[in-house]
C-alpha cells in the first residue's frame, strides 16, 4: 500500500515538472522506435536498449521538480530526491522489462534457433537496468561523475557484449542458460539497481543540485 500511494504521489508530482509535454513525446517516439527495431529486429538489442532508456524518464522528470526553491524548502524534500524516483524507476523499469521479456519469449517460440540470442538479450538488459538506475541514483547531484562512471560501465557492457558474439566460452554459456534462469538473474540486476539507486541517493541528497543536470530550466528562469 506504501508503494502504491507513493506512485500515486509521484506521478503528481510529475505534473509539475519541466517540458513535460516534450519529454512525454520524446518516450513516446523512443517507443515506437523501439517497437520498429524488435518487430522488425533491425539492430539486434537496440529496441531494447531504447525502451530501457524510457524507463528513466520518469525519475528525470520527478528531478526537474526538485531544483524549484518550494521544494527545497519542502518537508517532502528528501523523498522527493530519494524514495519517490527510485519508486518511478522501479516501476518504468520493471515495465520495459516485461516488455522486453515478452517480445524475446515471442521470438524464440517462432523461430526456435534464436532462444539462445534471447535469453542473453534477457539478461544483459537486466545488467543495462542495474547501470541506468545506478545513475539515476547520482546524476542529478554529481552529473559529470555520474556521466564518467556511466561510460566506463557501458564501456565495460559492451566489451562484454562483444565476447559473447564471437563465439567464446562465455558465449556459449550464457546461450545455453534457459530463459526463465536468464529473467531472475536479470531481475535481481534490476533490483539491486534500485537499491544501490536508493541508496547513493540517500548519501548525496543534502548536496546542491548539479548546474549541468538542470541547465535547461536555469536558462529558462533567466
Amino acid at each position: 500500500m506504501k508503494l502504491i500511494n507513493s506512485w500515486r504521489f509521484a506521478v503528481k508530482c510529475m505534473k509539475l515538472s519541466y517540458n513535460l509535454k516534450i519529454n512525454i513525446l520524446c518516450m513516446g517516439f523512443l517507443f515506437i522506435m523501439a517497437l520498429v527495431y524488435e518487430v522488425f529486429y533491425v539492430t539486434a538489442g537496440l529496441g531494447a536498449f531504447l525502451l530501457l532508456i524510457i524507463a528513466t524518464y520518469p525519475a528525470q522528470l520527478i528531478y526537474s521538480v526538485c531544483s524549484s526553491e518550494l521544494v527545497q524548502s519542502s518537508p517532502y524534500r528528501r523523498s522527493l530526491m530519494t524514495s519517490l524516483p527510485t519508486v518511478l524507476t522501479l516501476c518504468s523499469g520493471m515495465a520495459v522489462y516485461l516488455v522486453i521479456i515478452c517480445a524475446e519469449a515471442v521470438r524464440a517460440y517462432v523461430a526456435p534457433e534464436k532462444a539462445g540470442h534471447g535469453s542473453r538479450t534477457v539478461l544483459l538488459c537486466g545488467i543495462m537496468l542495474m547501470l541506468l538506475n545506478m545513475y539515476m541514483g547520482l546524476a542529478y547531484k554529481y552529473f559529470v561523475l555520474s556521466w564518467v562512471i556511466l561510460a566506463v560501465s557501458m564501456m565495460g557492457y559492451y566489451y562484454l557484449s562483444g565476447l559473447i558474439g564471437k563465439g567464446t566460452a562465455l558465449s556459449q554459456n550464457l546461450f545455453n542458460i534457459p530463459m526463465p534462469i536468464s529473467v531472475i538473474l536479470g531481475l535481481c540486476f534490476a533490483l539491486a539497481g534500485n537499491a544501490l539507486q536508493y541508496g547513493l541517493s540517500m548519501l548525496v541528497y543534502k548536496k546542491s543540485m548539479s548546474r549541468f543536470a538542470i541547465f535547461g530550466l536555469l536558462r529558462q528562469r533567466a
